[in-house]
């Protein structure tokens, strides 16, 4: 990501795919008009009107039905910060070992609104010459300190040093941010924090001026926006907004502690590489009780979608447990399914069947929609799906992410800022396993089993064929892993009712999913297909203790059997293109696939 640096020409990988027919699963994705939208009179002061003006304002409604999809922030700054009482003069950035690199000195924001909580890593000098560095953390309901990013998640990789007294005001600051404050006034008015699709257009009744326990007055022309901050009992927020609906002051009263936070110059600060208009403020100046902590004026923020994870380490709290895969509005898949199983002859299930997944999850509608009223003269609405992508993409908004050692965090971040010239389908590589997803068709015998894909490219060129794969629980011969492939080698048992197929030996060419998502060639993919009636679930755990802090489950899908994987030819989903890699020497763009 290039943060810091100005427009730099780069390289960047694009693949051209030549495909005969569509997948229905990909083409459910796009076209089609955008619903019926709404959109406030002009004037109107009810609460719903402000709560769809201010995230609509800031750029923080995206998709086709303009969803609350802004979930995470990086941020950098200069300025001062006060420590022990001293003014400390925040470090300037070094320039990175390589172009796009993050870099670690400085004032450095790394902020996530799904999972709430941030990671600010401080260096600056005091007034003596010596050097302040720390890195404050919280997430959920603890706080704490690192002396590197990620300390105490890797046994003998940092230390941790819980902070529970900084709890109340690191979630205050989160909380009362430009971004953060328009989330909690919706939180405050009954749409959870983890709902999928924030949608304050359909969600909100029409006409109070009060719901839940957020409201809005108004001083003049000015609306005044009351809501309690998430997390921290009877703290009370009042927003100020502007004539463009962007806070200008955030007061937070917390029993005898008042913070104030005053912003202004409100513009994208993303890096000109990558402009898709998200507001925040460019000039921040934080007080408690008048004495003023922080006074910020901002360099560059990435607000589309990037790569931040907040696990707790076990010095500060309990084991952290999975990350809950399903949003308030969409629920795990259940086999319910009154059909008769067919079986085999040995009586196992027998698999056999076209499939198809007709809601898989946290994919959105892509497609056109209209212009925010802050966003630049000349927006066209495809102008808009194309910088959406970077917040659509199923992967990269979660909540359920791989969560890799803090080693790789930045290189995630590096991968998916460059998707467009690193992301292997770009290269014309196939996807692999697991990114495939799911066979459109199978046949199924006693001995073996064959899986056919080819229904979609994942936004670019990759296309897989199919797999040969024997159910008799042999042992994967050790001299075939000399050789790595794109779907491993692969071997599979039966676990009563469930094949259970196992994969190891693949190639790091590949990803799990877009967002950077790599993998080592140590990776091991264990798929599960349990079929009952007409469905079938499909389960997937990556484990690769070389990049991974712990084993990953995607979210299984729910698949039915038909004709539903089928194009116009017969054929299973989209047949094999012909991709070509094209590399241009003059584009600058970070756009994301």
């Amino acid at each position: 990501m290039v943060l810091d640096k100005g427009i730099a020409r780069k390289s960047i990988a694009t693949s051209v795919v030549l495909a005969i027919g569509v997948s229905l699963s990909a083409s459910a994705q796009f076209g089609g008009e955008p619903p019926d939208l709404y959109t406030p009179e002009p004037g109107a002061r009810d609460l719903k009107s402000v709560l769809f003006n201010w995230p609509w304002h800031m750029g923080m409604l995206r998709g086709i039905e303009e969803h609350e999809l802004m979930v995470s922030l990086e941020y950098r700054a200069e300025g001062t910060i006060q420590v022990d009482g001293q003014a400390c003069a925040i470090a300037p950035f070094e320039d990175a070992a390589r172009e796009g690199e993050l870099g670690t000195s400085g004032y450095r924001i790394s902020a996530n609104y799904q999972e709430p909580g941030y990671r600010t890593r401080i260096e600056c000098a005091l007034p003596n010459g010596q050097t302040y560095s720390n890195i404050e953390v919280v997430s959920g309901e603890y706080a704490w300190d690192e002396d590197i990013p990620g300390a105490g998640l890797v046994p003998g990789e940092g230390t941790a040093t819980p902070n529970p007294d900084a709890l109340n005001d690191r979630l205050i600051r989160f909380w009362a941010s430009p971004l953060g404050a328009p989330k909690a006034a919706l939180a405050g008015a009954g749409i959870p924090l983890r709902r999928v699709w924030r949608d304050p257009g359909g969600l909100l009744e029409e006409g109070p001026s009060s719901i839940g326990e957020t409201s809005v007055t108004w001083d003049g022309d000015t609306p005044v926006v009351s809501f309690p901050i998430p997390g921290v009992d009877g703290a009370t927020a009042v927003a100020r907004l502007d004539d463009r609906f962007m806070a200008e002051s955030v007061v937070v009263t917390n029993g005898r502690d008042t913070h104030q936070f005053t912003y202004s110059d409100y513009d994208d600060h993303n890096n000109p590489l990558h402009r898709i208009e998200v507001y925040t403020a460019g000039r921040m100046t934080e007080s408690k009780n008048g004495e003023v902590l922080r006074d910020l004026n901002t360099i560059q923020t990435e607000t589309g979608s990037v790569y931040v994870v907040l696990p707790v380490p076990s010095s500060v709290g309990p084991a952290t447990e999975a990350v809950a895969m399903y949003g308030t509005d969409q629920q795990a898949p259940v086999l319910d399914s009154t059909v008769p199983t067919p079986r085999l002859a040995d009586g196992k299930p027998d698999l056999t069947g076209n499939w198809s997944n007709p809601g898989k999850f946290f994919i959105w509608r892509y497609g056109s929609r209209r212009c925010a009223p802050t966003q630049l003269e000349g927006c066209s609405t495809m102008w808009n799906q194309n910088i959406d992508f970077t917040f659509e993409a199923a992967s990269r908004f979660g909540p359920n992410r791989p969560i890799y050692r803090p080693e790789h965090w930045d290189e995630v971040i590096y991968l998916d800022m460059w998707t467009n010239l690193y992301d292997p389908i770009m290269t014309c590589q196939p996807m692999g396993i697991p990114r495939q997803g799911a066979p459109g068709r199978i046949f199924h015998t006693e001995r073996d089993i064959t899986l056919l894909y080819g229904r979609g490219g994942d936004g670019g060129g990759g296309y897989s064929d199919f797999r040969v794969i024997g159910t008799d629980g042999r042992e994967v011969d050790e001299r075939r892993l000399i050789q790595t492939k794109y779907t491993g080698h692969s071997v599979g048992h039966w676990d009563g009712d469930t094949l259970v197929i196992e994969s190891v030996g693949f190639t790091p060419l590949t990803w799990l999913a877009r967002g950077g998502f790599f993998h080592s060639e140590d990776m091991k993919v264990t798929e599960r297909f349990t079929r009952q009636g007409d469905q079938m679930l499909y389960e997937v755990t990556v484990e690769d203790p070389e990049v991974l802090l712990h084993p990953w489950e995607q979210n299984p899908m729910l698949m039915t059997t038909g004709r539903g994987g089928l194009n116009s030819n017969g054929l299973v989903g989209t047949e094999r293109g012909n991709c070509q890699q094209i590399v241009l020497d003059d584009i600058a763009t970070q756009y994301r696939h």
